[in-house]
């Protein structure tokens, strides 16, 4: 609650180095939302940028225990959170995969919003193992930005209904249009 009188941004959550990290840091920020906005911002950790397309794989020194998979989903992520965007690695020895995940500029154009509002756990609970949620947030000009994210390593069937949609302002009877912003 102090954090807006003392920066612009602070940490909520201890470093992470790997998924599980980064889906604790995910679920601290459930409850952070009425922090954050235009001027001040909630800040989960560094965007960790993969070091292996395979998981478990050892890591060059200082590298990060993440997939390419696992990293696009940290970005899309913090995007939807507003949460800054400081990527932890060098952006020289960065995969080819990592670089299109950071430079995609519609889901910076989501991240840098000018309403600012973090988003918020729509649809789902704490992202244990196996567990899929829904997070959204409104944009301006009245569209809205939703992530699917599953902590499993299956498939998971995870929906935004009509409470999901209703929660981010939409009517019941409002239609509708998505679209894959990856």
């Amino acid at each position: 609650p102090v954090g807006a009188s003392l920066g612009n941004s602070w940490r909520t959550g201890p470093d992470d180095t790997d998924w599980p990290g980064i889906l604790r840091n995910i679920d601290i920020m459930a409850g952070l939302a009425r922090y954050a906005g235009p001027g001040g911002w909630n800040d989960p950790c560094l965007l960790l940028s993969s070091c292996a397309a395979v998981e478990g794989a050892a890591c060059p020194e200082g590298g990060r225990r993440v997939t390419e998979a696992q990293s696009r989903a940290q970005f899309s992520m913090w995007a939807v959170l507003a949460a800054p965007l400081l990527i932890s690695g060098s952006i020289a020895n960065m995969s080819g995969p990592d670089l299109d995940t950071y430079s995609n500029k519609e889901v910076i154009a989501v991240s840098q919003d000018p309403l600012g509002l973090q988003g918020s756990r729509l649809v789902g609970a704490d992202l244990g193992p196996g567990s899929a949620n829904v997070w959204g947030r409104r944009l301006a000009g009245g569209d809205a930005a939703l992530v699917f994210i599953n902590s499993g390593k299956a498939a998971a069937d995870v929906a935004c209904g009509a409470a999901c949609f209703q929660a981010l302002g939409f009517g019941p009877a409002e239609r509708i249009a998505a679209r894959d912003l990856w």
